[in-house]
């Protein structure tokens, strides 16, 4: 991992085409057991580091990847318009998605925990970051059986610096945070698998964070049942 991102500082307009069609492969050994440690903590913020890093370098210097031949792929995640906020207003139905039926009902109770517990100067980082769990499972919901594994992993570049410090110092609400981000991991493994079996190393490191702090464990609850119940099915 740390070889990868040395590199980013020398992306530029001669390079970033070759960077930008090895990304996916970059990510594939990130996730996979050859990238991995026995630190489940450790792996998924060093992964949520290497996504920021590529997306900073390849969209340096103001670049732009719509105008360039790599669009579809750079963007064919957005079935529903990234900017176009009003779409998201809405819940769609989960009829024919792999999502819990409940899980937009979950992410305005997390919404609303943040805003209730949180202090002011950590709040909107907090709930920032939860309307864009609540964006990622617009993408798949929309996508119904086809869900893209990007639809997931745009989350790790969506969210604050601080929110990024608080899941390196594996705060309890950084912690919660990421057991709902499990769960949309969780439908994407059943595709993709270089990232099979991460929603349960994740919910089950973060369990035992939690373990002992009844208030964030309670918060958890949901994501916990979602995942364990995955895994026995």
């Amino acid at each position: 991992m740390e070889g990868f991102r040395s590199i980013f500082p020398s992306i530029g307009e001669r390079n970033w085409h070759h960077a930008f069609c090895s990304w996916s492969t970059i990510v594939i050994y990130a996730f996979s057991p050859a990238g991995r440690t026995k630190d489940a903590m450790t792996d998924i913020l060093q992964i949520f580091v290497l996504m920021r890093g590529i997306r900073s370098s390849l969209l340096g210097a103001g670049r732009n990847l719509t105008e360039t031949p790599f669009s579809a792929w750079a963007n064919g995640i957005w079935i529903v318009g990234e900017n176009d906020e009003a779409s998201y207003d809405f819940d769609p139905p989960l009829d024919h998605s792999a999502l819990p039926l409940d899980t937009f009902q979950a992410l305005r109770r997390l919404f609303a925990f943040y805003r209730t517990n949180l202090p002011d100067c950590n709040r909107p980082d907090y709930e920032s970051a939860t309307l864009q769990l609540r964006k990622s499972a617009i993408l798949i919901a929309h996508a119904g059986s086809q869900a893209e594994i990007g639809m997931v992993m745009f989350f790790p570049y969506a969210i604050s610096a601080n929110v990024m410090s608080d899941i390196q110092a594996n705060d309890p609400c950084a912690l919660v945070l990421l057991s709902y981000f499990s769960v949309l991991l969780s439908v994407v493994e059943q595709q993709f698998w270089y990232v099979q079996g991460w929603s349960r190393r994740l919910i089950e490191a973060i369990d035992l964070q939690l373990d002992g702090n009844s208030k964030f464990s309670k918060v958890a609850k949901w994501p916990t049942t979602i995942i364990t119940r995955h895994h026995k099915s």
